[in-house]
């Protein structure tokens, strides 16, 4: 019995479409020192800069942080708040890119449904599961589309909501 439970651990393991998408294996309430060893822009960061009532956005390419997800044109978005990672983040505003993070979430994540893929639907999808939070949006904007993915934690959300939010260049 332990032995067919260690197989079916290490084949959902490395079957996983997630396993090679490095913004999915770090941990909502991590801190940046262990972050960093995946977001290796974030061995910069300085907490005293910020203070405890500001949060800091880190923005880079999200395809540098997950090969073959169909990211090429969308952001990654890292927010810390006191040394830890509070939320993570997939911004796309690419109006010639339809549905970029939509099928990323839906091929790794949970399939948000097919309504949210029609250029007039709007809105917020949740997806969340247990204590981790994530959220599908889409909104329209002078034209434009904005798809966000979120993901924080139940105890980490309101530093990715309430607080100030600093942007940094990653």
């Amino acid at each position: 019995m332990k032995n067919i439970f260690i197989k079916l651990l290490f084949f959902i393991f490395f079957s996983s479409t997630s396993y090679a998408c490095a913004l999915l294996q770090v941990p909502i309430g991590s801190t940046v020192n262990s972050a960093q060893n995946t977001f290796d822009f974030l061995s910069g960061h300085n907490s005293t800069v910020y203070g405890e009532y500001v949060t800091a956005r880190y923005n880079v390419f999200a395809i540098d942080y997950c090969e073959g997800s169909g990211l090429e044109n969308a952001d990654l978005e890292v927010l810390v708040h006191e040394n830890k990672v509070v939320g993570i983040n997939l911004v796309s505003s690419t109006s010639e890119i339809k549905n970029e993070i939509y099928q990323f979430v839906k091929n790794r994540i949970a399939d948000p449904g097919e309504k949210v893929k029609n250029d007039d639907w709007s809105g917020s999808k949740d997806l969340s599961i247990g204590s981790l939070k994530m959220f599908y949006s889409k909104v329209n904007l002078r034209g434009q589309t904005l798809e966000i993915f979120e993901i924080t934690n139940s105890e980490m959300m309101k530093f990715t909501t309430f607080e100030e939010v600093q942007d940094v260049n990653g």
